[in-house]
């Protein structure tokens, strides 16, 4: 057993694979990696890829690309004293990824400098200590993957909702003290109420986020944080997932749906009857730019 800070030490390896390419020189447009699967879909594309000449590693956790956190542009509720961020929005109160682990099988590495592409092939071997089959981790590995984008779907909710709600919350502001305002900030306080009680179905807007983690002890979990967990419980074996995990997961789809199309509704009458009344006074509508800039995100990682 070895003291902390003992120079002595031994350090383990990074997890996964570590990938080394040899470059003659800097090249112009930098250098891209990814990771395809045996379809050729890429599955993963890393981050922090050095350029300098020489030799130069990477490491791939084995893992797909995870899925995004909401970026929530409202403060909390109940907590006025939790930060918006200077890039105008804070983490979410609830947090947690879908990361699937990669199940064995064959991949491929894309390596692209400047104009050049070059791939070599990888095998992820099965851990020899583990009992769960190949096929079970394959079965496990596409529920993840559902699981991925359906908190992506969810994220993509959240973030249209929060970024109506901040424009509606900087219209009131600009209106507050001007003569006449009196319809248009009801409405807005109206919407934003909607907005608030929809949201609070995907994830508590009391939860402020902290350290010690007390809000997910005052509050129970919301739809985001039920997916997220579901996959963290089903990734933490290499088995196939439960009937009863299976019929959760069916559940949460039901409800995912459901979200979807009470946004669907709220977008086609309650924000669309407010930007009718914003035309009516000559005031610029509001409008979800939170969902398109989530899946832009996606579309470029």
């Amino acid at each position: 057993m070895s003291q902390p800070d003992d120079p002595g030490a031994g350090r383990n390896p990074e997890y996964g694979a570590s990938l080394h390419y040899n470059l003659k020189g800097e090249p112009e447009g930098g250098v891209k990696i990814s990771i395809l699967d045996e379809s050729g879909e890429e599955v993963r594309r890393l981050d922090s890829v050095q350029s300098e000449p020489g030799l130069n590693r990477v490491h791939w956790d084995l893992r797909y690309e995870a899925s995004e956190t909401p970026k929530m542009r409202t403060k909390v509720l109940e907590h006025s004293h939790v930060p918006i961020g200077d890039d105008g929005w804070r983490p979410a109160g609830e947090t947690g990824r879908v990361a699937p682990l990669a199940s064995p099988g064959e991949y491929v590495v894309r390596l692209i400098v400047g104009d050049e592409e070059f791939t070599q092939r990888l095998v992820v071997l099965k851990d020899p200590g583990s009992t769960g089959s190949e096929a079970d981790i394959r079965t496990q590995l596409k529920v993840l993957l559902e699981l991925r984008d359906e908190a992506n779907a969810v994220v993509d909710l959240i973030n249209e909702a929060e970024s109506v709600r901040d424009q509606v919350m900087r219209l009131s502001e600009r209106l507050r003290d001007m003569e006449g305002s009196d319809e248009v900030l009801a409405a807005a306080q109206e919407l934003d109420q909607r907005l608030v009680d929809f949201e609070m179905t995907l994830t508590d807007l009391r939860m402020s986020g902290g350290t010690a983690g007390q809000d997910r002890l005052r509050w129970p979990r919301q739809l985001y944080a039920k997916i997220t967990s579901l996959a963290g419980y089903i990734g933490g074996s290499d088995f196939v997932p439960t009937t009863q995990q299976l019929e959760v997961h069916e559940r949460l789809q039901g409800l995912l749906q459901d979200a979807q199309d009470q946004m669907r509704a709220l977008r086609e009458q309650d924000i669309a009857a407010f930007n009718d009344l914003l035309a009516e006074k000559g005031i610029p509508h509001v409008g979800g730019s939170g969902i398109a800039e989530s899946r832009e995100r996606r579309a470029e990682s």
